[in-house]
């Protein structure tokens, strides 16, 4: 058995998103250097379908995000693989994917000055009523203790702001482009995802490159013929940029509700041979490649979110 772990954002603090959630990158350094103490990694060389021994970390990294680059030059000084799945929407476009924009919003506001924003769009706001709604969902995010505390606070509003990027998308881009002027915007995605140059030096790096869907949607809510389109453009735009085939694939969000028996028949007709998924236990080599469970990072040592003291 393997543990597989997931990261997302890996950087230092930015004044200009003071409520931002990350992991230090001095605190994934930490964590790396403990994990190396415990078991060992994969190494750049190994060959996947060869080489997965027991008792190996795995490490996966989400979202195409600028800040990976320096997180696999750190890798491949120290000879551990890294998987890294990209979205594609923001190559072929240029712009935020709904879910950063997002991100972002939350990182530069707290919960009072998110509720006046709120307000401005008319989106209605009741604590007390609904913070118990999604405590059945979120509960793992949520403060048990104090239910209108700053954080459950934060899960609802981002909760409520999610459920419109799926329902009316056009809210969440003049909600961002309200608190985010052109200038601003510009200058936060040049330093934001990676681009194409970046991709192909992570290839030569000696990292793996998988997909993780064009939009980055929850697959199981399109049709089959929106799963196959989304599916099918992410992989091709990796696969154009690297001149070659794109045999890994990451679940959006993950969970066993984010896909369906549709998705897998996709991803197949694709030769995907690996595709991993968010699941909190150890992966058992022979089981089915097409849910490889993931820990994330913040469940070992030195991996939760940086506060500001």
């Amino acid at each position: 058995m393997s543990k597989v772990l997931m990261y997302h954002y890996i950087r230092n603090f930015d004044k200009s998103l003071p409520y931002f959630n990350f992991l230090h990158l001095s605190d994934f350094k930490k964590q790396i250097n403990y994990l190396e103490k415990k078991e060992s990694f994969f190494r750049i060389s190994d060959d996947l379908d060869k080489n997965f021994i027991k008792n190996k970390f795995l490490l996966t990294f989400d979202d195409g995000l600028k800040e990976h680059l320096n997180v696999a030059k750190y890798l491949k000084k120290k000879n551990i693989l890294g998987f890294f799945f990209i979205p594609s929407l923001q190559l072929e476009k240029s712009d935020f994917l709904p879910i950063h924009k997002i991100h972002l919003l939350f990182g530069k506001y707290n919960s009072d000055e998110l509720l006046d924003i709120y307000n401005k769009f008319k989106i209605k706001v009741n604590f007390n009523k609904n913070i118990y709604s999604i405590f059945r969902n979120q509960k793992k995010f949520l403060d048990k203790k104090n239910l209108i505390s700053e954080n459950n606070k934060k899960v609802y509003l981002k909760t409520l702001l999610n459920n419109f990027d799926q329902k009316n998308p056009r809210l969440v881009k003049q909600i961002f482009d309200y608190c985010f002027n052109k200038k601003n915007q510009k200058d936060i995605f040049k330093n934001f995802y990676l681009n194409f140059n970046d991709i192909k030096i992570l290839n030569k790096l000696g990292m793996k490159i998988g997909a993780h869907g064009h939009r980055h949607k929850v697959l199981s809510k399109l049709t089959n013929n929106q799963q196959a389109k989304d599916i099918s453009k992410s992989i091709n735009i990796l696969s154009s940029i690297l001149n070659r085939d794109i045999k890994f694939f990451c679940y959006p969000y993950g969970g066993f509700k984010v896909f369906n028996k549709h998705t897998i028949k996709i991803l197949k007709m694709k030769n995907i041979t690996y595709t991993f998924n968010v699941e909190s236990k150890d992966w058992v080599i022979k089981s089915n490649n097409f849910f490889v469970p993931r820990y994330d990072c913040n469940e070992f040592k030195y991996g939760k979110i940086f506060k500001i003291n």
